[in-house]
């Protein structure tokens, strides 16, 4: 096992999902599942499906963050975007250059050429 920091890592968030989706009532509650699916992969040794995954929650948080701004909803929205979203995309984003270094370092960049 070569991921056992990624392992940790995602699964860390996943209890700190687990805790602030518990408080929260918010979509943090299923943020555990997508966290657990990365640590699952960490361990198995799977950094391609980990980093799709990464790709996928970039694009899933990003449309969710920028959606208070062009709804100009209310302000608890636009609140709760900045606290809590942001920091969740921020972390989608560093683990998915982790990952991404931890592939070419393994030398395992040339399996696909959209996750480079």
């Amino acid at each position: 096992m070569r991921y056992w920091v990624l392992f940790w890592i995602a699964a860390g968030l996943a209890v700190h999902a687990f805790v602030v989706g518990r408080q929260l009532e918010s979509s943090f509650f299923m943020m555990m599942f997508f966290w657990g699916f990365v640590a699952i992969s960490a361990l198995r040794g799977s950094l391609q499906i980990a980093q799709s995954m990464a790709v996928i929650m970039v694009i899933v948080l990003s449309g969710v963050t920028l959606a208070p701004y062009v709804a100009a909803t209310q302000p608890h929205s636009l609140a709760y975007g900045t606290f809590a979203l942001y920091p969740a995309l921020v972390s989608w984003v560093s683990v998915f250059f982790y990952i991404r270094y931890l592939r070419r370092r393994d030398g395992d960049f040339n399996r696909s050429p959209l996750l480079r």
